[in-house]
């Protein structure tokens, strides 16, 4: 969260070369739930969960997340979705989407290489003057 109120995901690459992607209070709410593991043992399932038990009943899991395009400030991403019978499927979600799906499922989040060098890329320097809620302890 930056001094503004305007909250960002840090993306990072095997390079660890980051880029900072905004998003709203929601989505980062659900990040921040998943990636702390508290979906494992919540009494309530969130959207997102929902929706992995819709697919597991149907004997599909969740491949891989891919984000494809970068339209301004919005960031497409493609569901990977293999059946039982290796049938694939793909389906057009937010980034936002994408991570807690990605988290949630231990699939792989991949960028194609055009769309991740369209991010805005920060450096540690520009990182820590941005962001003041930096947590060393937390992944």
């Amino acid at each position: 969260i930056n001094p503004d109120k305007r909250i960002y995901v840090v993306l990072e690459d095997e390079n660890e070369t980051q880029a900072g992607v905004e998003v709203n209070q929601y989505e980062a709410s659900m990040i921040s739930f998943v990636q702390k593991g508290l979906h494992q043992n919540s009494h309530i399932n969130t959207i997102h969960q929902l929706f992995i038990k819709a697919l597991q009943l149907n004997q599909i899991k969740v491949q891989e997340v891919i984000i494809e395009s970068k339209v301004g400030d919005i960031i497409y991403c493609t569901l990977k979705m293999v059946d039982s019978k290796n049938n694939v499927a793909y389906n057009v979600l937010s980034l936002a989407d994408g991570i807690i799906l990605s988290r949630i499922t231990n699939c792989p989040l991949k960028s194609l290489a055009y769309v991740w060098d369209d991010f805005d890329q920060i450096d540690e320097w520009d990182y820590e003057d941005y962001i003041v809620d930096i947590d060393p302890d937390e992944d």
